[in-house]
């Protein structure tokens, strides 16, 4: 673009790649002065695009040394990409893909779609996430906490596929999605993990504990179970799982 298109480019046209560039250094400068990092968050949300939207977003991918400032910030990005609206979701999904502290980007995209739509766009991710390699293993349980009732029970299927994750957290959150949000119909799933879960405490931990809550009996492998249960767990006569004090 030549010096007098520039000079008389229309603000319509957006921000330049330049000032993009500018802005992103700005939002992501861990020691410079927190007036320069939200004055470039607020020219981002102001230029309204998603090229912008992707670049605010990056503020979530430092931490400032003052971790109460920090908070802060974040949670101010979140109000501003809320305040974009419906450009932001698009960088928002891309974001939530690629990068593994999502709880902010999250809370954002919540503000913007209907719970419908919000539940939707986040199976989607996790579909994605839920085939080949995910490097971010904790971008998946925040994504999966983030799943209310009113998913289910369409949400099932896609949930109970990250009950066979090598991470135990992410293990763990499906579990603990299931019961909360599922019905009995997932008793039978989880125990088969619980058998399958050898060398994994806090997987089996995780799942006595929701059957305590539950009182679930694990009917049909009450054998099996016995002979792995381990304390404080035990099973009462009917297969009932019940919590030694």
């Amino acid at each position: 673009m030549g010096i007098f298109s520039r000079l008389f480019a229309s603000d319509d046209a957006g921000p330049s790649e330049g000032q993009i560039r500018r802005a992103v250094k700005q939002v992501t400068q861990l020691h410079g002065e927190a007036a320069t990092r939200v004055a470039a968050m607020e020219r981002l949300a102001g230029w309204g695009t998603p090229p912008a939207a992707a670049a605010l977003l990056r503020r979530f991918t430092v931490q400032t040394p003052q971790a109460s400032m920090d908070l802060e910030e974040k949670q101010y990005a979140v109000k501003l990409l809320a305040g974009m609206g419906e450009v932001a979701v698009k960088p928002i999904l891309d974001y939530l893909r690629t990068e593994p502290d999502v709880t902010f980007p999250v809370q954002a995209l919540k503000r913007i779609l209907p719970p419908g739509a919000f539940y939707e766009a986040l199976l989607g991710v996790l579909d994605a996430l839920s085939v080949g390699y995910a490097r971010w293993p904790e971008a998946k349980t925040v994504l999966i906490a983030n799943l209310g009732a009113d998913a289910f029970p369409h949400a099932g299927e896609t949930v109970r596929r990250f009950l066979d994750d090598d991470d135990d957290d992410v293990c763990v959150a499906a579990v603990d999605c299931l019961v909360r949000n599922g019905d009995e119909a997932v008793r039978e799933k989880l125990i088969q993990v619980y058998l399958a879960a050898d060398g994994r405490p806090r997987v089996r931990g995780g799942i006595l504990d929701r059957f305590c809550e539950k009182a679930w009996d694990v009917k049909g492998h009450q054998k099996e179970v016995n002979a792995v249960i381990a304390p404080p767990f035990h099973l009462s006569s009917k297969g009932v799982v019940r919590r030694r004090p």
